[in-house]
């Protein structure tokens, strides 16, 4: 390869690293943004101006607020994913699901978001609906299956049907955030707690 063809390779790599960097901090401030007002009622120029980026710079890196909001979901999903399947593996879903919701309460902003889209998805027109309606079947599935191998250690209480328990927990962990949204004082690892001892064989 000729020397000029090196100088391009070099500005070409270059540049694509910038253009990743700087889409990366926008799914970082985008995050922020949404957890605390929400993303329908924004218009793309407008989310520019919370982000403090240019309505240019948005287009040219998602296209569409869809595609934004998509980004930020999947980014944080990427994020979380795997730690959360490393604490249930190794302390168990009666004592991993509690360090969870510990470590949520270190990050308001994520649990807010979370609020929010479970409320606004639920509209069938709304962007996010199907990712929400996804993500929510998957919870359910990924608990149950949680609780199965808890039932098959013998862990789990006689008679319960892991299910039934999945739907209950999803319900509960859900309910108790967003009321811990609203007063901090709700003791949302104590009261999960509780109920994973009820569970306890």
């Amino acid at each position: 390869m000729s020397l000029a063809g090196q100088m391009s390779e070099t500005v070409s790599k270059r540049a694509y690293a910038n253009g990743e960097r700087k889409r990366a901090e926008i799914v970082d401030a985008a995050l922020a943004v949404f957890a605390q007002k929400g993303i329908r009622r924004f218009s793309m120029r407008q989310i520019a101006e919370e982000l403090g980026t240019t309505h240019v710079s948005l287009r040219y890196h998602f296209g569409t607020k869809d595609a934004l909001l998509e980004a930020v979901l999947e980014e944080r999903e990427e994020r979380d994913r795997p730690w959360r399947e490393q604490v249930l593996r190794e302390k168990g879903l009666f004592d991993g699901v509690p360090e969870v919701i510990r470590r949520n309460a270190t990050r308001r902003g994520v649990v807010h978001l979370d609020a929010t889209l479970l409320a606004e998805g639920i509209a069938p027109d709304h962007p996010v609906h199907e990712f929400v309606r996804r993500r929510e079947q998957r919870f359910h599935v990924d608990v149950r299956e949680q609780l199965e191998l808890e039932r098959d250690r013998g862990r789990l209480r006689a008679g319960l049907d892991p299910d039934v328990v999945a739907r209950q927990l999803v319900a509960l962990i859900e309910g108790l955030q967003a009321q811990w949204l609203y007063d901090e004082s709700v003791d949302v690892v104590g009261h999960l707690s509780a109920f994973m001892n009820y569970l306890r064989a």
